[in-house]
């Protein structure tokens, strides 16, 4: 983006669409807006305002996959009776391209609260497609997740911590993600609603399209809802697995404990430093011992097999 208005194509002349777009980088556009509309953007954003005589403010911030990267993005808009300026960050958001060209491609003459209502639009199709991508990131945490339960049963590779702890966090930059998403969504229903309850009269043919506006802004919404569900789902399955695997080593550890405790025991007793100990003098003693320290060991194996404590 330039720091002067974008040009229009086609047949539209310049400012058919009423849409002035100002880069941040530009502070002497702002001058010029204040000097011909008499509208202070920068004093009206520092004083948290809304409204500005005929200019309402809507600062929205958003995601969008730039080149295949996730970009979040900060545009102020204040919309008037005839005029619509974005106060935008160089370089241009693309959905904020993606609305250029639909109002260069559909109309000659579009009205300001026409053009403000398909800027939404194009933010809200770039938080859809944000969201399929994330889809997409989940089948292959999915894939690692089930790799990770299969695990559990398998005797020729086992996991740890570590595989679990990569996935948490891959999972945890998606639910970051889907938070910002979330309030992004928010603030493209707030402005579509207000901006619908401002209608002008001679306006009055846009509620339709405000309308739907608002009703795709609610279906993001819900597809944002089931994503997050979704990582919610596959964040507890991988804890889940983390406890079993942990379990399953402190029931190793366990079992190990209860074979050689028999023989802990016996071996304590017959270390005792005892004066009268017949069993000493008796010839088959030593092999008494053994034979008994083994049974011992082995009824609690037994034990913890029938139970089925080793599956």
């Amino acid at each position: 983006m330039t720091q002067n208005d974008v040009p229009d194509a086609g047949c539209c002349p310049a400012g058919a669409h009423g849409w002035l777009r100002v880069s941040t980088d530009a502070p002497s556009k702002l001058d010029e807006i204040r000097q011909t509309l008499g509208v202070d953007i920068v004093r009206t954003l520092q004083s948290n305002l809304s409204q500005d005589g005929e200019f309402f403010f809507f600062p929205i911030t958003f995601l969008s996959l730039e080149q295949g990267r996730k970009q979040g993005s900060r545009v102020v808009f204040v919309l008037g009776r005839d005029t619509l300026i974005s106060l935008e960050p160089a370089p241009a958001p693309q959905p904020l391209e993606v609305a250029l060209q639909r109002l260069q491609r559909d109309a000659c003459t579009v009205a300001a609260f026409e053009s403000f209502a398909i800027i939404l639009q194009a933010i809200n199709d770039a938080t859809d497609e944000l969201l399929d991508a994330l889809n997409d990131d989940l089948g292959r945490v999915l894939v690692q997740t089930n790799s990770v339960l299969n695990s559990l049963e398998a005797r020729d590779r086992d996991f740890g911590a570590s595989d679990v702890i990569s996935t948490q966090l891959d999972l945890g930059e998606v639910e970051e993600l889907l938070s910002d998403c979330i309030e992004s969504q928010l603030q493209l229903a707030l402005a579509a609603r207000h901006t619908l309850a401002r209608l002008p009269s001679v306006h009055a043919h846009l509620q339709g399209l405000f309308r739907t506006l608002i009703d795709d802004i609610e279906a993001v919404e819900e597809h944002v809802s089931f994503v997050h569900d979704r990582v919610r789902l596959l964040q507890t399955t991988n804890n889940m697995a983390l406890s079993v695997k942990q379990n399953q080593i402190v029931k190793v550890f366990s079992v190990v404990t209860a074979v050689f405790l028999p023989a802990m025991l016996i071996s304590t007793y017959y270390s005792m430093n005892i004066v009268n100990m017949p069993i000493l003098e008796w010839q088959y003693g030593e092999p008494m011992i053994i034979a008994l320290t083994a049974g011992l060991a082995l009824l609690p194996l037994l034990y913890v097999k029938h139970r089925g404590w080793l599956r």
